[in-house]
């Protein structure tokens, strides 16, 4: 029942051994029987369809949680081959999008409460190490999940982590530039980290990976196409088309490379086992892969709810003591 994919170089993905899961839709109720629930990690990828500019596929966000998973999936293997890992089918889910040009998008409640269903529905069937992966950078999107893993992790015994929500905002943060670098041989120059700086959607990183993982969707005119940099502090929804040549894309395509993409993946990868190690000995703290957004109510699926209950007993307050001194 290994599922054998993405292991031939015709697709951009990298040439290694077929990913050591089961695939949960292949799997009948017998079977799913016979594992032993205290050894297995249930994996559970999702991402948005967006637009990603005119040089990149509706699929980026959801190709990228996918990759992530599966390599998930191996560091697993590699630090305890006695565990069954078992990969949920990749789930087109998403929020907090760019709403043009063919995005598809559902609300930050729908994707907080799609994945806290899968999980109960997991743990109702026994399973209590669940990894959620994603890698779509809309705040109120990771933080859903993080939500999602919090209610599900109250259920006695079970551990639901958002494997990547810290990762994403380290990384568009610029932490890991350095390590990149080396990765790469060298140095970014000043230029360069400026541009990383400003790369937020279907730029360098996103391009690099697609050209990396599937090149055959990858539009040609990636190469030709100009810098859209705007600092973060005058990010709004619109930015994508109203900077630079407006066409749905911040950061520097053009600057993009399969040797970026794998640079990434490894210095990625060291994370996200360093974490995979905690979490499978049961030392990993709740807190540390939770993002700065998850602390921050506007971000929170529940805000408006809040906001209005609080306006609601403001205003009520109000009227009673309107009411007092009338009388």
């Amino acid at each position: 029942m290994i599922r054998n994919s993405g292991e031939t170089g015709e697709t951009g993905m990298p040439h290694h051994e077929p990913p050591p899961y089961l695939a949960y839709e292949e799997l009948s109720t017998s079977q799913l029987e016979k594992i032993d629930r205290e050894r297995a990690v249930v994996i559970m990828p999702l991402g948005p369809l967006e637009e990603h500019g005119p040089h990149l596929p509706f699929g980026v966000d959801a190709f990228n949680a996918d990759y992530v998973a599966e390599e998930t999936a191996r560091l697993i293997h590699g630090i305890d081959e006695s565990i069954t890992i078992i990969k949920i089918p990749l789930l087109y889910l998403g929020t907090h999008v760019y709403r043009r040009g063919g995005s598809l998008w559902t609300r930050q409640r729908v994707v907080r409460d799609a994945v806290v269903d899968y999980g109960r529905s997991l743990v109702r069937h026994g399973f209590r190490r669940i990894v959620v992966v994603s890698a779509h950078g809309g705040p109120r999107h990771f933080v859903a999940l993080e939500e999602a893993a919090v209610i599900v992790s109250r259920a006695r015994g079970t551990k639901m982590i958002s494997l990547t929500s810290r990762l994403i905002v380290d990384f568009l943060l610029g932490r890991y530039v350095e390590e990149i670098a080396a990765q790469m041989g060298g140095d970014f120059s000043e230029e360069d980290q400026k541009i990383l700086s400003m790369d937020y959607h279907a730029g360098w990183w996103e391009t690099s990976m697609m050209l990396w993982l599937k090149p055959h969707l990858v539009a040609q005119s990636y190469a030709k196409l100009p810098p859209a940099l705007v600092p973060r502090a005058r990010l709004r929804p619109g930015s994508p088309w109203t900077v630079g040549p407006g066409l749905g894309y911040l950061g520097a395509p053009a600057a993009a490379s399969v040797k970026f993409a794998e640079a990434t993946a490894v210095v990625l990868r060291t994370e996200i086992k360093r974490i995979l190690e905690h979490f499978l000995a049961g030392t990993l703290p709740p807190s540390s892969v939770r993002s700065p957004l998850y602390f921050v109510p506007v971000f929170r699926t529940n805000f408006r709810r809040w906001l209005l209950l609080a306006g609601g007993a403001v205003l009520a307050t109000v009227i009673a003591i309107l009411a007092m001194h009338a009388r």
